[in-house]
């Protein structure tokens, strides 16, 4: 697979990104790369490899959250509505 440095504009445009003729460049080769190790990732035989389970903990911070009620206040006045006690924002596509 060949990726074109028009591809790579076109996906900076989907990303809502202005991509440079020269960071097309750059982002095309780390594309290219990539994808080659993923092709190499497919290679591998895993036939006989069980799956295992992780526990969601294991990637969670530990440390206790900061707490600053006036950064609270700032944080939650910057959006307008508010759902399920959660900011609400706009869609993302």
């Amino acid at each position: 697979m060949e990726i074109t440095k028009k591809d790579v504009e076109l996906s900076g445009k989907l990303a809502k990104m202005q991509v440079t003729g020269q960071e097309a460049d750059i982002y095309k080769e780390q594309l290219e790369a990539l994808f080659k190790w993923v092709d190499e990732l497919k290679a591998v035989n895993t036939d006989g490899v069980e799956l295992t389970q992780t526990a969601h903990s294991a990637h969670m911070r530990h440390d206790e959250p900061k707490q600053d009620p006036a950064l609270a206040r700032t944080l939650i006045s910057a959006f307008n509505e508010e759902q399920d006690d959660c900011a609400k924002v706009k869609k993302v596509l």
